[in-house]
């Protein structure tokens, strides 16, 4: 197949290079695009082959054969001879265009008159003196009704078909200044009416409108099991609420997962943030704890669930370690994703229930709620209560008979627990936890791990001194950071460094300090080179290392987390010195000093 440029496309056409572009849009024409300069880096071929025979002769160097113009009507062959008439005249008499339609109305019947448009197009066609070409080919049903020239019709719809979704008037008027002689803007209405709905939703309305609009299957739900897939997305909830600090009124967003089967909502989140992976994952991870694990979540594409906690490649990655599928939704087809249809529902259901309800946008927000924030907050509930009423509500919800597909009029709890095969657990909670915290990469120093401007530190970090190592930590708490190794295995549980008083050292301080540099020459210690070790102490080594091995037993192997992660908690566990740091911290805060001096002074 021979592909040709826009340009050349036109040339053997005898049209206009725009007048190309807008037959492809109709799909006249075969068309692809290919890689090169043009609009976002792509060019616009055209398939020889889709074009009409005489174009593609005229391409070859071909002589097309002769249109048989007996094939016409009298009538048509008389009107194409009328106009190759006219084209002669005026290329005979040397006047100008205006002067030229001005002498030829005035010596022609009223039903003859030309215009300046029709004038050019008749000596566009008639450039190569082929009469056959000046033939109207219309049937009789469609005279008439297009009369419109493809030129302005071209420019008429590049105006028309956006998402300024300008006015037919207004495109008509637009293209009347480059066309004075097009007909009346009732034409192009009636012409409009000839492109295809999809066509008018994709460039008037947008790609979103479009692909909603798309046919979808309806999908039976009887051929999977409660936790087979969990939905996700969050929702912008239409009620105001006092803050936590009780100062002002805000809209929280609300973060939900969601069983496909039963249409049950296993976890629910309420934050004052705009969503992000930390609400996603902390949401799922409450999913986890209470129903177990799903074997595949459906995400939206939003790059909160495209962070690396939910991807197959990331050795720390949540659901690597789970072993859960991902799938995600067709980019802004809001069709593809169940969840929505259940926050129409919450709305309807629940926030239409609160006096200080405010719809989704200003336009539908109800007069009563159009006064300042500062009236609004008196008659808010306080954030606290709006989650208890909203907990209520999903407890009702789940147990409200559901009209669904492959519901049976049952109520989501009924269906979760009927279809509920398999649930598959995971007992170390501190594992999930570390699983679904947050992790950045970090270099270690010799304060440890650096990390929202502070230290943190264990005496496992000095044999990694200069090595880049991956940090989690829960985000509810960050006292301490779990340090794992590029390979994720578990290094150990760092708690943040306790800083000295610029002008007060303590002896605890002293001795804390000692322990460190002990520990410091214990690495140095275990990695002397071997080489200078008696060989009696190599053979005691290796016998002693043997009989490790031999007595350990394998570690517990939980089915639905890896078995790396239920070996780096329990590694995390022997490194914690929780109690240690807090009677340190207790002894010499400022604090225990001061009741210190005052019991004594009792």
């Amino acid at each position: 197949m021979t592909w040709l440029t826009v340009g050349e496309a036109a040339q053997i056409l005898h049209i206009g290079e725009r007048a190309v572009r807008a037959a492809t849009q109709q799909n006249r024409y075969q068309h692809r695009y290919v890689n090169g300069m043009g609009r976002g880096g792509k060019q616009l071929r055209i398939a020889l082959e889709s074009l009409p025979d005489k174009a593609q002769a005229l391409y070859r160097g071909e002589v097309p054969p002769p249109v048989d113009i007996l094939q016409f009507t009298g009538k048509q062959r008389d009107e194409a001879n009328a106009k190759a008439w006219v084209v002669e005249q005026y290329q005979h008499e040397g006047l100008s265009p205006d002067d030229f339609v001005s002498w030829f109305n005035s010596n022609n019947p009223a039903e003859d008159a030309i215009t300046k448009s029709k004038l050019f197009r008749w000596q566009h066609k008639y450039q190569g003196k082929d009469v056959a070409e000046l033939i109207d080919r219309r049937d009789g049903h469609n005279r008439g009704k297009d009369t419109i020239p493809e030129d302005a019709w071209e420019l008429f719809y590049s105006l028309y078909m956006t998402q300024q979704k300008r006015s037919v008037r207004l495109c008509h008027h637009i293209t009347s200044m480059e066309y004075p002689d097009i007909p009346s803007y009732k034409a192009f209405e009636r012409k409009i009416k000839t492109i295809p709905m999809y066509a008018i939703l994709r460039y008037r309305e947008g790609l979103k409108a479009f692909t909603d609009a798309l046919p979808y299957m309806e999908r039976s739900k009887l051929d999977i099991a409660s936790n087979d897939i969990w939905f996700s997305d969050h929702h912008l909830v239409d009620v105001f609420v006092k803050s936590a600090d009780g100062t002002k009124v805000i809209r929280p967003w609300l973060t939900v997962f969601f069983d496909a089967r039963s249409n049950r909502v296993v976890s629910f989140l309420v934050r004052n943030a705009d969503p992000n992976a930390t609400a996603v994952k902390k949401c799922f991870r409450l999913g986890v704890e209470q129903n177990g694990v799903p074997n595949e979540v459906y995400f939206d594409n939003g790059k909160d669930y495209r962070s690396s906690s939910f991807s197959k490649d990331y050795p720390m990655s949540l659901v690597k370690q789970l072993g859960v599928g991902t799938i995600y939704a067709t980019p802004y087809h809001g069709a593809a994703k169940t969840v929505e249809r259940f926050f129409g529902t919450f709305t309807n259901r629940f926030s239409r229930r609160f006096k200080t309800y405010t719809g989704c946008n200003a336009k539908i927000r109800p007069e009563e709620m159009q006064i300042p924030n500062k009236e609004i907050l008196p008659l808010a509930l306080t954030l606290d209560d709006f989650i208890a009423q909203l907990s209520a509500y999903i407890d009702e919800y789940n147990q409200t008979p559901n009209s669904g597909i492959d519901m049976e009029g049952k109520c989501p709890d009924q269906v979760y627990a009927e279809n509920l095969a398999v649930k598959r657990v995971v007992r170390d909670h501190d594992a999930l936890r570390l699983l679904c915290g947050n992790t950045e990469e970090r270099v270690v120093n010799k304060s440890g791990v650096s990390i929202k401007n502070n230290h943190y530190y264990n005496d496992a970090l000095l044999s990694h001194m200069g090595e880049r190592v991956m940090v989690v930590y829960d985000p509810d708490n960050i006292d301490k950071m779990a340090v794992f190794d590029m390979k994720g295995r578990a290094i150990c549980l760092a708690e943040a460094k306790i800083r000295t008083p610029f002008r007060h050292t303590s002896e605890e301080d002293y001795i804390r300090a000692a322990k460190e540099k002990k520990a410091a020459r214990a690495i140095v210690a275990k990695y002397k080179p071997a080489r200078e070790m008696d060989i009696h102490e190599i053979v005691a080594r290796n016998q002693l290392m043997e009989k490790t091995f031999t007595e350990s037993g394998d570690p517990d192997i939980v089915e639905h987390i890896a078995p790396q992660a239920t070996e780096n908690s329990a590694i995390l566990k022997a490194t914690d010195h929780t109690e240690t740091t807090r009677r340190i911290r207790e002894e010499d805060s400022v604090s225990a000093t001061l009741l210190g001096f005052y019991q004594k002074q009792a």
